[in-house]
């Protein structure tokens, strides 16, 4: 199972190109099982998650969000709670509520924007840590590396796709076993995840 866990879309997303639908299709057409659609503070709703995964059968699209809290931008898989779309989050606060609801929380694209990570990691530990997309430059792979390591972290590769040009590089391979979304989560909770 080739799954890409960060994926815009131009409909919740400002600063993507692609919709929902031509994001799916591109994603379908490049040998990926299925896609997490994670905009900045914004969920899929429900009934449109239900409707994609419907029409698309047999790819699966998961639900997510991407939040920014503490100047660091954090992946939020598996729940679907409306309280993740405020924008005034902070990395504690965020990390005991998706804990509190039996989320993951992935860092996203670490050392992007400045030399370190802003928050107390080895405290508030996230499930995994992006290791490669399409926004995590080559020489930071290193740094994300010894992070994971350090705080002994599972890694994920996401497109962090904004238009379909960026989907189908970077991906995470799952057993095929593991399609529906709880068996995603726990597998990277177990850190059996590339």
């Amino acid at each position: 199972m080739k799954i890409d866990l960060h994926v815009h879309t131009s409909n919740r997303s400002e600063c993507a190109k692609s919709n929902e639908n031509e994001m799916v299709e591109t994603a379908i057409g490049s040998g990926l099982n299925g896609i997490a659609i994670t905009d900045h503070h914004r969920l899929v709703p429900t009934e449109r998650l239900t409707s994609l995964n419907r029409r698309y059968t047999p790819f699966h699209i998961y639900c997510g969000i991407e939040i920014n809290a503490d100047q660091e931008d954090w992946l939020v898989l598996g729940l679907q709670d409306s309280t993740l779309e405020r924008k005034d989050w902070n990395y504690i606060e965020l990390h005991t509520f998706v804990r509190s609801k039996g989320g993951v929380l992935v860092l996203a694209h670490p050392f992007r924007y400045r030399a370190h990570v802003g928050v107390n990691l080895k405290r508030y530990p996230p499930d995994a840590i992006e290791l490669r997309s399409n926004n995590i430059r080559s020489e930071n792979v290193p740094n994300i590396r010894r992070l994971a390591e350090e705080l002994k972290l599972p890694t994920l590769t996401n497109s962090d796709a904004h238009h379909t040009s960026a989907l189908g590089k970077y991906y995470n391979p799952f057993p095929s076993s593991a399609i529906d979304e709880g068996a995603i989560l726990t597998q990277i909770r177990a850190g059996t995840t590339v």
